[in-house]
């Protein structure tokens, strides 16, 4: 950045990482953002999220603050469409036992259940400090996704399938 018109105007933080100073809080849509950039739900009754596509399925994260210095994030994670008996009966047996088997091997906190359209939704939910910093929430949020998905290559093999989204959410249609 020996070019840039910003160089000596960035303070670094920590590990040599470039930071951006703010003179107070604020508020960034349902954030609140603290002098430092961390952020925490910007009201008690608004629980913040946001959604990702992994490995074909859709993944929703929500920030939620429970009180004072402690908060939850909520992940709910499609593992895909069990096929119907009468599409493909075989198949169907076949996701169902690896459901089972993968479940059994899941950790205890990570829960499953069936929705009435055939998808199996996992649910977790992770303590975390707040305010939290944009980096370490991606990183709760892709550690839960590098856990995920030895399961989900059990599943897909198993002939489970991955549930066809909208344009609006297809990565390669933006």
């Amino acid at each position: 950045m020996n070019g840039s018109p910003f160089t000596g105007k960035i303070l670094s933080v920590g590990l040599g990482v470039p930071g951006m100073p703010f003179k107070g809080s604020f508020t960034l849509g349902p954030f609140a953002v603290d002098a430092e950039g961390r952020l925490s739900p910007a009201r008690q009754d608004v629980s913040p999220g946001f959604s990702v596509r992994w490995r074909g399925r859709t993944v929703h994260a929500r920030l939620v603050q429970t009180d004072g210095r402690d908060g939850h994030v909520y992940i709910q994670s499609s593992m895909g469409r069990i096929p119907s008996s009468a599409s493909d009966p075989a198949t169907r047996a076949a996701c169902f036992t690896m459901l089972r088997n993968v479940l059994s091997a899941m950790p205890e906190a990570w829960s499953v259940r069936l929705l009435p359209d055939h998808q199996p939704q996992l649910e977790v939910e992770t303590v975390v400090n707040l305010p939290i910093t944009v980096t370490n929430l991606v990183i709760e949020l892709t550690l839960f996704l590098l856990a995920l998905s030895p399961y989900l290559d059990l599943l897909d093999e198993a002939g489970m399938r991955i549930i066809t989204v909208g344009p609006e959410l297809n990565p390669a249609v933006l």
